[in-house]
């Protein structure tokens, strides 16, 4: 009797997913299991709430095909190593992750499991293509994206996603599944008001992926339209099955292919220069100092700059946990050019804030507009109002916002 552990991560999904996959092709008995593992301080509430429904949305399914989502809270290593040793699990199937946190807990899992005979088996699931099928090794991806894309896109096809499973083996006879934390239980004494127009699961993306493919979505605020990256972040999604959605779709496809290829080169990026992503001196290895105003980070944080449209899409941030690509790019160019804070400020407080946070494609964008990342942007300060009455002619996103 074979038993293997499923631990979902940033893969909170049945298609497309790799690991649940190989898992039930070897398994006699499939333990799926979430971890909960929260610093507060670091999550919004809409990001948390977001990450609930989509547990919540992936236990329901496992529950309809015979299984279920075994939920624990606490350090993934130390829970799994318990579970695998409770249940005599014989593997530990999971996506590999590349950023430093990820990769530590993935390290000390590894080492605890091979201590009493078991095994971490890892595999792919995050990105478009597969690092196996670059034409390139990740040490020598080019830094521009322009390039990356000219010599990618002409010679690679990307693989077709993998089916939904429809046998999955049964749960170990009498493990506690443990219930699902709420939002107050998660970030206690934080104020619960949610108007994000996006919920969490895969059954919402699936629903807002075919909406797409059918008819013109129409924006839900102003300044923003077609957005799958909450549902990609959180694994809801697999980038392949919005790929070839997104073939048949009767505006948006082009722009849509592109964003994956761009979320593929912000990842290769991160395995390419791992750590030095998330340095002040970013990969230029500058002696570089910022000034500290504490005051003027805040203002900046909670929308009141002053600048309509700077402090319009803090707010939206702030209540929904997402604004549109070329907001985020504005806010970030005004703490950076404008009020010249430490970069890592800003890429730290999206990171706590955003429902689509990825480390990579959060900390590469930073780092790039900052001027020290591996693809730099043009060093000019925007003009803000300008901008914001290009953006918004008529005004209606700054009324909205700042009301």
């Amino acid at each position: 009797m074979s038993r293997t552990i499923v631990w979902f991560r940033q893969d909170l999904r049945l298609h497309d997913n790799e690991a649940l996959t190989e898992a039930i092709r070897i398994a006699d008995e499939l333990i799926p299991v979430y971890i909960f593992d929260i610093d507060p301080g670091r999550w919004s509430v809409p990001r948390a709430n977001f990450l609930i429904e989509s547990v919540l949305d992936l236990r329901r399914q496992l529950r309809a095909g015979g299984s279920d989502l075994v939920i624990r809270i606490g350090k993934p290593d130390e829970i799994l190593y318990r579970l695998a040793l409770e249940t005599k699990s014989q593997w530990v199937y999971c996506n590999r992750e590349r950023t430093h946190d990820e990769v530590k807990v993935q390290d000390r899992l590894e080492q605890q499991l091979w201590s009493i005979g078991r095994e971490l088996r890892y595999t792919r699931g995050k990105m478009l293509y597969y690092t196996s099928d670059l034409p390139f090794p990740v040490t020598h991806c080019p830094d521009s994206f322009i390039a990356f894309r000219k010599e990618v896109e002409p010679i690679l096809s990307v693989r077709q996603p993998l089916p939904s499973p429809v046998n999955i083996p049964p749960l170990v006879p009498g493990l506690d599944t443990g219930e699902i934390p709420t939002l107050e239980s998660m970030l206690p004494g934080r104020q619960v008001i949610m108007t994000s127009g996006f919920a969490g699961g895969e059954t919402a993306g699936l629903k807002e992926l075919n909406d797409a493919g059918i008819k013109q979505v129409q924006p839900d605020f102003p300044l923003s339209g077609i957005s799958f990256s909450p549902w990609l972040a959180m694994g809801c999604l697999s980038p392949k099955r919005v790929y070839y959605q997104s073939l048949s779709m009767p505006t948006g496809g082009d722009e849509i292919r592109q964003n994956l290829v761009y979320r593929d080169y912000l990842r290769l990026m991160g395995k390419k220069y791992g750590d030095q992503i998330f340095y002040k001196s970013g990969i230029k290895a500058r002696k570089i100092e910022f000034p500290k105003n504490e005051e003027a980070f805040a203002a900046w944080k909670s929308g009141s700059t002053g600048v309509e449209i700077i402090d319009a899409a803090m707010h939206q941030l702030n209540r929904t946990g997402w604004i549109p690509d070329v907001l985020r790019k504005i806010t970030a160019n005004y703490l950076i050019k404008v009020l010249q804070l430490d970069w890592r400020l800003g890429a730290a407080y999206f990171e706590s804030a955003l429902i689509d946070y990825d480390p990579c494609s959060n900390w590469v964008s930073w780092l790039n507009l900052a001027g020290l990342g591996p693809d730099n942007r043009e060093d000019r300060i925007i003009h803000f109002d300008l901008a914001g009455k290009k953006l918004d002619p008529d005004g209606a996103y700054v009324r909205m916002w700042n009301s």
